[in-house]
């Protein structure tokens, strides 16, 4: 089986791709069929998750997944994510590039899904391990040379912010982009972005990229890190077959978000169910590749491709093993069951910039809670917060942001811990309602916060706040009003620590 290779992206693509991951590769024009095996070329796609690295074995668990996938790595990049790895087997947070095969027939290796072929790692991360609710998150560059700086890709260009400075948006140009190297030509400036690992042992950090940015005659090095989006999730969903010519059975398929398939026959005899386990991965825009490596408990490879038209997908075919043989009665036909794929849907953030708070315990965030508390000589007995984490100054390191029970109104206390070094150390405290919003402008590279004082609906209570000597200033600017389409929106659930809350 042959991995497509990324092709080099046109003009016309520029914007799109600076936001996405490499998944948004163009589509290959031939078709895919199972007797033509050199015509079977995987996309690439990212998964994100959970990885453990060892000496014997390397997994992944896909974030809001129970599956596990056995992970090939090169050696190259292996040595790489040794090299930021805590301990051997400790889990770190990765968002990997690369396309399944089937797992071996032999030992262990059996036990899994399926085996995700690693071409790139995006990132991987030791230290911050719960960042699977970041997401989706654009391409973005960072780096301490020769100052702390960080650039963000949106939609109106590279949002550039220096620590020190007046940040800048330049517009994009053009550019080239392959698998190897990202090219963009910028007004007033340019970027490069070379496939090379950039690790940050302090932070037992590795990055897929290493990034140039030029502005005017400066230049500024650093690392970069890809858009974490799986484009090819719009495939993901619960299919049903609309009619059989044995009316004694049915067919269901389910393409689950963590790559996972499962193909279920179901009797109307009282017989039990039929099932078969394995997985699914784009061939191009119009084909996806799904292969069942269980069949009842039992390894056994089969394979389909099927093809879209319109709302149905349809194989004709099937292999088993090495033989490929016709499916009875023209083919297989399954439709999409859009209910159901929306509740298959709704766990990740609405519209791609909410991000809700949680009443998850967590020994980190718990400590600096109570860290903040013992030094500000602040009695909390029956207390409770809720909490989020969000990069908010660029540096890749995300930040913690902490709501109290402490009101007045509908305005609640807000704690925000600096990401030092890993470790969160107390920096502002405001009164807001929730949600908050974050501008897309900055002040000394942190985002302007804008928050609402009492009502959010009344346009003369919200403000906007600037990070100025070292911490978030409540005496901010007023708004008139707030265009919230692109905006990023913090604690969006609206769920307060009063109703639903971590003890204290």
């Amino acid at each position: 089986m042959k991995l497509l290779r990324p092709t080099v992206f046109g003009l016309g693509s520029m914007m799109l791709a600076a936001c996405t991951s490499l998944s948004q590769t163009p589509n290959p024009s031939s078709t895919a069929s199972l007797d033509k095996p050199d015509s079977i070329q995987p996309q690439m796609f990212m998964l994100r998750g959970d990885v453990t690295i060892g000496a014997q074995t390397q997994t992944l668990t896909p974030c809001g997944s129970q599956q596990q996938f056995e992970l090939q790595i090169p050696a190259n990049l292996k040595t790489d994510a040794e090299r930021v790895a805590i301990a051997p087997y400790e889990p770190m947070y990765a968002e990997v590039l690369g396309y399944l095969i089937p797992p071996s027939q032999t030992g262990y290796n059996g036990d899994y899904a399926g085996k995700f072929v690693v071409t790139q790692i995006n990132t991987l991360n030791g230290k911050e391990k719960d960042r699977c609710h970041l997401y989706p998150l654009p391409t973005r560059a960072f780096g301490t040379e020769p100052t702390s700086w960080s650039a963000q890709f949106t939609d109106k260009g590279v949002v550039f912010a220096p620590a020190v400075g007046t940040q800048q948006t330049l517009p994009i140009d053009g550019g080239q982009l392959s698998g190897q190297q990202r090219t963009y030509q910028l007004k007033g400036g340019s970027v490069q972005l070379k496939a090379a690992s950039c690790i940050n042992k302090t932070a037992s950090a590795l990055y897929g990229w290493q990034a140039q940015l030029t502005i005017g005659d400066q230049q500024y090095q650093g690392c970069a890190v890809l858009g974490n989006t799986d484009t090819s999730l719009n495939w993901s969903g619960i299919y049903y077959a609309s009619s059989t010519t044995n009316s004694g059975f049915s067919v269901s398929m389910q393409l689950g978000q963590d790559h996972t398939a499962i193909t279920r026959y179901s009797y109307t005899n009282g017989a039990p169910d039929v099932v078969e386990k394995g997985y699914w991965q784009p061939l191009n825009s119009d084909q996806i590749q799904v292969v069942m490596t269980r069949h009842q408990q039992q390894y056994l490879v089969t394979e389909r491709i099927f093809t879209r038209s319109g709302e149905q997908l349809k194989a004709t075919e099937e292999k088993v093993g090495t033989t490929v043989y016709p499916i009875a009665s023209g083919g297989l036909v399954l439709f999409k069951d859009f209910h159901e794929s929306a509740k298959q849907n709704s766990a990740k953030p609405t519209n791609g910039d909410q991000f809700n708070s949680t009443d998850e315990y967590d020994e980190n965030v718990d400590q600096a809670v109570r860290g903040y508390l013992a030094q500000h000589h602040q009695p909390y007995e029956g207390s409770h917060y809720r909490w989020l984490t969000y990069d908010l100054n660029g540096d890749d390191n995300p930040e913690l942001l902490v709501q109290m029970d402490w009101c007045h109104q509908a305005d609640c206390t807000l704690l925000i811990f600096k990401n030092v070094q890993h470790q969160w150390q107390f920096n502002s405290r405001l009164k807001s309602a929730t949600p908050l919003y974050l501008d897309t402008l900055s002040t000394n590279g942190w985002h302007d916060l804008i928050i609402a004082k009492q009502n959010l609906a009344s346009a003369d209570k919200l403000h906007r706040l600037h990070y100025v000597d070292g911490h978030y200033s409540e005496l901010g600017e007023k708004m008139n009003q707030l265009s919230t389409q692109h905006a990023t929106v913090l604690f969006a659930d609206g769920i307060s620590p009063q109703q639903q809350g971590i003890a204290l």
